[in-house]
């Protein structure tokens, strides 16, 4: 539910207490958000899955259980942790701001939320002080997603860092900066937990 340039940042964070150092995990970072070049719908890249009151979810569970089996690769790992921020963006974001509203205020709360992305991309990177990692799409066994696709997902990445100052000095219409900077900590400790 985050931007790339969220995820990306989630991803180098962790990476600063993990010491994984490999481009395939911040790869993973990113990839369920593929399935837009993969004209594919979200729910298969993002495992989701509805609790017993019809609430959607992903189901991250599903996703270790089926491919951290043998040995974790760094982008199944990071792959994993983009579901789990997922989750946390869900249920502190998206489900109590956007979610409920009625018909059209939900569609101009999303139209005003993907704004706001562009807007932070350029703050986060500035504030983070995140640097592009030069990124390769490598085969890899994920039955979720066609890694053939990932060359058009790291180019959207390369894009929002060229494109970081554009927006980042406007207002902010939905989210509020020191929410997504909490929420982006709340994912960064969820993910080491897990």
């Amino acid at each position: 539910m985050g931007s790339r340039i969220m995820h990306y940042c989630i991803t180098t964070r962790l990476n600063e207490v993990m010491g994984i150092d490999d481009p395939q995990f911040w790869l993973g970072g990113i990839a369920p958000d593929v399935h837009k070049h993969m004209q594919e719908p979200k729910a298969k890249s993002h495992f989701a899955s509805f609790d017993p009151q019809g609430q959607i979810f992903t189901n991250y569970d599903a996703f270790g259980a089926k491919y951290f089996r043998d040995r974790i690769q760094p982008f199944h790992l990071g792959y994993y942790f983009h579901l789990i921020s997922d989750q946390v963006w869900l249920e502190e974001i998206y489900f109590p701001i956007i979610k409920k509203l009625p018909q059209p205020q939900k569609k101009q709360a999303q139209e005003s939320y993907y704004r706001d992305f562009w807007r932070l991309n350029g703050r986060l990177i500035d504030h983070f002080g995140l640097m592009l990692m030069p990124l390769e799409a490598e085969p890899v066994e994920i039955d979720e997603i066609n890694y053939r696709y990932l060359p058009a997902l790291i180019q959207d990445l390369s894009n929002d860092f060229k494109s970081k100052d554009e927006h980042k000095n406007e207002p902010l219409e939905l989210l509020e900066w020191n929410k997504v900077l909490e929420i982006l900590d709340r994912s960064v400790q969820e993910c080491l937990k897990r």
